[in-house]
């Protein structure tokens, strides 16, 4: 992600730029102490993110981020302050912020927000996307509900094929899963349910051991994490890798599988099973 800060005290400037090159979180393309110039700078680059004093020479970072909002930029706005009091915070929070930081600056509480604010950058564009082809190509007409069920089993077989998975032994085993998750998910009544349910469901079912069908399983979203890890490396504003890396898996993971890949990370993503699952269903019912 591409930053800018505008805060009039040097060394906090320094320290938040530190943090981001440290961590991996992106790159500062600007920074500014002043918040009457700082509107200008905001338009020019455009910034992914923007760190924000509340007390800035010139006007203030509330009335700076009331500016910003009136544009069309697509920015996310994270305030930071030594204000504790509650009717400041809940002014900042009504003119548009992401996250309130508190001063003194905690590195960890930094990383935190700036990854939360990343991961709901990505869902948005993920959404976005969808709306856009949904709008583009118009919604199907209504089917019967095998004709459906034909319809969605499908779309599951082409992100397979898309995510590099098709030919995986676990693939059967996900689309099967997927079945058991649609089933209590869909509907009025939202069911809860753990994994060692569905694998033990599909053991019975299938006259296969649970530990055998859950490496499959593990083994095949692995590989996809890496395939979309590798569509990312390849293109980072693909359209397959935007949609894949937030709807099934979290993206800080697939950030660390393209380190790895790379060579400059020790150990691989982690894959969450029922976020891929899920995710699948969600893409596939679209």
């Amino acid at each position: 992600m591409r930053f800018i800060i505008i805060e009039d005290d040097v060394s906090v400037r320094k320290i938040i730029s530190n943090i981001i090159n440290k961590y991996q979180l992106g790159t500062v393309v600007a920074e500014c102490g002043d918040g009457l110039k700082a509107e200008a700078f905001i338009t020019e680059y455009a910034p992914d993110v923007a760190l924000i004093d509340m007390l800035l020479p010139g006007q203030d970072g509330v009335e700076l981020i009331r500016k910003m909002r009136d544009n069309t930029l697509d920015t996310s706005f994270i305030m930071v302050s030594e204000s504790t009091s509650q009717p400041m915070i809940t002014k900042a929070y009504q003119t548009g912020i992401d996250f309130y930081i508190h001063k003194p600056i905690n590195v960890l509480e930094i990383v935190s927000v700036i990854r939360r604010v990343e991961e709901s950058r990505r869902l948005r564009a993920v959404m976005s996307l969808i709306s856009q082809t949904t709008a583009k190509y118009g919604s199907p007409p209504a089917r019967p509900a095998e004709a459906d069920d034909n319809t969605k089993k499908n779309r599951i077989n082409r992100m397979f094929s898309e995510l590099g998975i098709i030919g995986e032994a676990g693939a059967k085993n996900i689309h099967q899963l997927i079945q058991q998750v649609d089933s209590r998910v869909t509907g009025d009544e939202h069911q809860a349910y753990q994994l060692h349910e569905l694998y033990n469901e599909l053991s019975q079912a299938i006259g296969q051991d649970v530990k055998t069908i859950e490496q499959r399983v593990r083994r095949a979203i692995a590989k996809a994490m890496q395939n979309v890890a590798n569509m990312g490396i390849e293109d980072y504003h693909n359209d397959k890798f935007e949609v894949y890396s937030g709807a099934l898996f979290d993206f800080k993971e697939i950030r660390q599988e393209m380190a790895f890949i790379q060579g400059k990370g020790t150990y691989h993503g982690k894959i969450n099973i029922k976020k891929f699952l899920e995710g699948l269903l969600f893409l596939a019912d679209e």
